[in-house]
């Protein structure tokens, strides 16, 4: 009886302890901090707050991202070396927009930008246009609406 109580005790504890924390910082030099493990962040808005859960790794964003108002997913983003692909949602949870972005980082500056064809759609999934983009500049617009 003992055994089993000392090995559910064991159990528990070790569930417990594997937990990841979030919000963590790793220390990169004496006087640098980067954001690195699971974050959940809170943005106030007028609709309510964001609440964005994703990863960083080494205070990069990476892997998928998920913003939320209230219960309802906002926004998702698949972050990968070379482009993020983007998809923001309708209230009803249908798709209202989805397009690729790029960062570029060099020693002086972060340049984050929108490229190719980002569609739009109406609440029912309907696609209502198309703007095409060029590192950050719209090119072109196509409208489906009669």
């Amino acid at each position: 009886m003992f055994k089993n109580f000392l090995l559910t005790l064991l159990s528990i504890f070790a569930f417990v302890s594997c937990q990841t924390k979030t919000n963590q910082y790793i220390k990169i030099s004496d006087k640098v901090q980067k954001r690195h493990g699971k974050w959940k962040e809170e943005y106030p808005t007028e609709e309510g707050t964001l609440i964005a859960i994703g990863k960083y790794k080494k205070g990069e964003k990476v892997g998928v991202w998920k913003t939320f108002v209230g219960d309802k997913l906002y926004q998702k983003e698949k972050i990968g070396r070379k482009k993020t692909k983007v998809f923001v949602y309708h209230r009803n949870g249908n798709i209202m927009e989805r397009g690729q972005t790029k960062l570029d980082v060099s020693e002086t500056e972060r340049h984050w930008y929108y490229f190719g064809d980002w569609k739009f759609y109406d609440e029912n999934g309907k696609l209502k246009y198309i703007k095409k983009y060029t590192d950050g500049k719209k090119i072109d617009s196509v409208s489906f609406n009669k």
